[in-house]
């Protein structure tokens, strides 16, 4: 008989989820204190958590082998569908981001890209781009998703690609053509009159008629850069043209090319030109 999940019998504290405007895999910052002890327990659902605080001295079984370790910030867990443990007991209070890798979402990422079967059910390691790039997922949440959809599937998707090429048995066996010319212009011109729209990974593959992984793949070969990359730059040019027009506010131009806010267009324009939008309004 299957036994019951993890979260069943010993529920964490949710701190935050990702909203339902949250476009990429779903997300959760999360805390458990002590777990005296759990004779057996399945995970739910794949996932992949990165603890960020605290530490634990967790414990478990599987089979005839036990395991032990010392959980601290940095420490990377992926637990497939239903993988059992037994014997398990924690020893501290532990905070964790956590990316639910729902096959569904995933095939329609990937387009079947990556399998999850490839990757062993168990993985506990440390690795600091995966830890970057998920406490980037955590930070966009906090700060109530300024970036879209296009960040979310981009980062979600990069997230995961990175961690199955690392980790997983064989490579995958996506299609290797790339971008015509024709679709790579159909693109361009696309994410030029949508400026203003937050576009998504999704509208950019049917465009293009791959899938998301792929497209982002063969636009970044073609361009230097992601899709996401590519629709700040344009909007920066564009913020360059009606800043120099001087007609405009600082909150209309940030609206005009697709901010939400004011303070995030300041941010993104900051990074990419080396000015806030005053300051380089003032030295025209």
């Amino acid at each position: 008989m299957k036994p019951k999940s993890f979260d069943e019998q010993c529920p964490p504290t949710v701190l935050l989820n990702s909203p339902a405007t949250w476009g990429g895999l779903p997300f959760a910052l999360m805390e458990s204190g002590p777990i005296r002890y759990v004779r057996r327990g399945a995970s739910e659902v794949p996932a992949l958590a990165l603890a960020v605080a605290g530490q634990s001295l967790v414990k478990w079984s599987v089979g005839t082998k036990d395991f032990e370790i010392l959980v601290r910030p940095g420490a990377l867990i992926y637990l497939d569908r239903d993988y059992e443990l037994e014997n398990l007991s924690t020893g501290g209070e532990i905070r964790a981001v956590k990316l639910d890798l729902d096959p569904h979402r995933l095939e329609k990422l990937t387009g079947g890209g990556l399998e999850l079967r490839n990757l062993p059910r168990h993985i506990l390691t440390e690795d600091p781009h995966v830890g970057a790039l998920m406490r980037g997922v955590e930070a966009e949440i906090l700060s109530g998703c300024p970036s879209g959809n296009l960040y979310a599937e981009s980062v979600s998707l990069t997230v995961v690609s990175y961690f199955w090429g690392r980790f997983a048995v064989r490579h995958s066996t996506l299609p290797s053509n790339g971008l015509s010319s024709a679709k790579l212009a159909t693109l361009k011109d696309f994410l030029r009159d949508n400026i203003s729209q937050d576009v998504s990974l999704s509208q950019l593959a049917g465009l293009a008629d791959l899938s998301e992984k792929h497209l982002c793949r063969c636009f970044k070969q073609a361009t230097g850069e992601s899709p996401y990359q590519y629709v700040l730059k344009l909007r920066a040019e564009e913020a360059k043209r009606l800043l120099r027009s001087g007609k405009a506010s600082i909150s209309e131009i940030a609206l005009a090319i697709g901010f939400s806010t004011p303070s995030h267009f300041s941010t993104a324009f900051r990074k990419a030109t080396g000015l806030s939008p005053s300051e380089f309004r003032k030295n025209l």
